[in-house]
């Protein structure tokens, strides 16, 4: 039996109808319980969850297990249960329940298992024996499995976009591979899987006032879900940031009655105006137990950076915030409080990529040239730059492959509106590095086929679940209180993908669709609001103040181990960081901090 300490704190495993896989069982902690059993009588689903975190249901030899808040009443699911006969009637199901979960479904000697649209719930599989094992963690499938590291993923972790379909089929473990994201993992009577695609994002056709009726409902329907499942002993939190995405939730959370307790941060650019406008929003919530931390009761941004923390099976999207974020939850947990709503993930469902650009002024020239103007202006756009793109119609794998020749180039050596954004290596990756993901994106490209026919779609699509498995990462760290993330709800993600994307991307109003959504739930003055702040100073300075700290990191890093990136280059680049790279840093800082909870090899060394 496995050490706990090898295993993250919340995780589950699905196990075929099969006898062989008993030493996997002997390898699972003794903290694990058997959470539902095949009709034979042998375990099915592995793990261990929190309680309140699992819904499980009965009808004959009909077995589903829901991971997450499930919105039904047992007997609401058994009933709908009894209807089910394969398992491709699931569908129904899956496409019809507000929430965020994992569904798991045995039926007739036959299994399915499923994440979300977004990817913020994701499943895993490897090979074991003659048959498949899967997990909602890569990790948990590796210390099962004893699979090692893939030190290709070291390279491609780098990068600060990953395109489809990379993030979606491969992981770091070698031999663990990924379910995409809207797509269900079947095992056939003999044991053989498949994945199965469930989930097909509605056509954007609605205009935005339509469009905001359904968010409104189903954003609130998400809040409600939540408020409902937070225990009597224990308060619901939400981060009143002053931004349009949390504070929307707050407000939307005092309106369904929550016992709320909300955050609110003051960052030291003198220029933020956050605390204003969060001041704002809680005027309309009397009686709001709110506390304030500002800067100087924060730690700095890279703060432990090279400490112990909670495992992620990837390396984890926090290094400049993990001490922020835990100083947070500590008030939280100081208030009683058990489940924290976050506004993440709310930029990307809301709003549309440049790439809609590229449709619509095919279909209707003068809205596009009215939005050029607009986009234009902010961005600085050239004229010959933005007809390249408007004429460029490489299709998407023409437009990977492209890519994969271009991962040192400067961002405008791609053409504007393109199927997602630019595929850039930093200018610290060695050679090597740069080698092994450009051989990566073109093998992903000789069978890549896009996620929508349109250049508009599929990149909102991408950066969904982008975010989606972005904050995978950090609701895997942040640990308690358990962090719910109501944007990235399928039927949220839904209702918001429905609206036209000119509609969303329009540059002459912030965040259209939520606005209108919150129009007579927000203070009118609050609706306003059509600026964004950044922490990039507080990010600037805690970087300087734990240089020292960060440079031995690196030194010691597997990407300098491996030959991956140039030291000199890299440290230069945390001395003196670059505006323009910061986001490329952050990434290679988070891949040179990660350490996996499970002991790994790299091409048969130890890591």
């Amino acid at each position: 039996m496995t050490d706990s300490s090898d295993f993250p704190a919340r995780w589950f495993v699905v196990l075929p109808d099969s006898d062989e896989h008993r030493e996997v069982l002997e390898r699972v902690p003794a903290t694990a319980r058997r959470i539902a059993s095949h009709a034979s009588g042998r375990p099915w689903l592995v793990g261990d969850l929190p309680p309140g975190q699992c819904t499980t249901v009965e009808a004959g030899d009909v077995r589903l297990v829901v991971f997450g808040l499930c919105p039904d009443t047992t007997s609401a699911l058994t009933q709908q249960l009894s209807r089910v006969r394969g398992v491709e009637d699931l569908d129904g199901l899956a496409a019809a329940l507000p929430g965020s979960y994992h569904l798991a479904l045995s039926v007739d000697g036959r299994m399915r298992v499923q994440g979300t649209a977004s990817g913020l719930r994701r499943v895993f599989h490897t090979r074991h024996g003659r048959g498949t094992i899967a997990a909602d963690r890569a990790d948990v499938l590796a210390a099962l499995t004893g699979a090692a590291l893939d030190e290709d993923w070291l390279a491609l972790g780098m990068l600060r976009f990953l395109p489809h379909p990379l993030a979606d089929r491969r992981t770091w473990w070698r031999g663990v591979g990924g379910v995409p994201a809207g797509s269900a993992l079947l095992w056939e009577a003999d044991g053989q899987p498949r994945v199965r695609r469930w989930w097909t994002p509605p056509a954007p056709t609605r205009p935005v006032a339509e469009g905001a009726e359904a968010l409104r409902e189903e954003l609130a329907r998400a809040v409600a879900l939540r408020v409902r499942h937070t225990s009597p002993d224990v308060r619901l939190g939400c981060d009143l940031s002053g931004g349009m995405d949390s504070t929307s939730l707050c407000l939307l959370a005092d309106h369904h009655g929550a016992d709320l307790v909300t955050a609110t941060l003051s960052l030291s650019d003198a220029s933020s105006t956050d605390a204003k406008w969060a001041d704002l929003a809680a005027a309309a919530m009397p009686g709001l137990d709110r506390f304030h931390l500002g800067a100087e009761d924060l730690p700095a941004c890279f703060s432990g950076i090279d400490g112990v923390h909670p495992p992620t099976d990837e390396p984890s999207p926090m290094p400049r915030g993990r001490a922020i974020f835990g100083r947070v939850a500590l008030h939280y947990t100081h208030h009683g409080v058990g489940i924290q709503l976050a506004g993440h993930g709310g930029d990307e469902v809301v709003a549309a990529p440049d790439a809609y650009l590229h449709e619509l002024v095919r279909r209707d020239p003068r809205t596009a040239l009215h939005h050029l103007r607009g986009h234009r202006a902010r961005r600085r756009w050239s004229k010959a730059r933005i007809a390249r793109g408007l004429l460029d119609r490489s299709g998407y794998q023409q437009w990977l492959a492209a890519e994969a020749g271009l991962l040192t180039a400067p961002d405008e050596a791609s053409a504007l509106f393109g199927w997602s954004p630019p595929v850039r290596m930093p200018p610290w990756a060695s050679k090597h590095a740069v080698r092994v993901v450009a051989r990566a994106l073109r093998e992903a490209a000789a069978d890549a086929h896009p996620l929508a026919t349109t250049r508009g779609q599929h990149a909102a699509l991408q950066r969904i679940q982008g975010a989606g498995y972005f904050y995978r990462l950090m609701c895997q760290e942040l640990g308690s209180p358990h962090t719910e993330l109501p944007y990235l709800d399928d039927r949220v993600i839904e209702a918001c993908l429905s609206v036209r994307l000119a509609d969303r991307g329009t540059p002459w109003r912030f965040k259209p669709l939520l606005t209108e959504a919150m129009r007579g739930i927000a203070p009118a003055e609050f609706l306003s609001r059509t600026t964004k702040d950044t922490a990039n100073l507080d990010c600037f300075q805690g970087l300087r103040t734990h240089r020292d700290r960060v440079l031995e990191m690196v030194d010691s890093s597997p990407l300098v181990q491996h030959g991956l990136v140039d030291a000199a280059a890299l440290r230069a680049a945390v001395i003196s960081p670059h505006p323009q790279r910061w986001a490329a840093l952050e990434y290679t800082l988070s891949c040179a901090s990660w350490r996996p909870h499970t002991p790994i090899t790299i091409s048969g060394a130890p890591a």
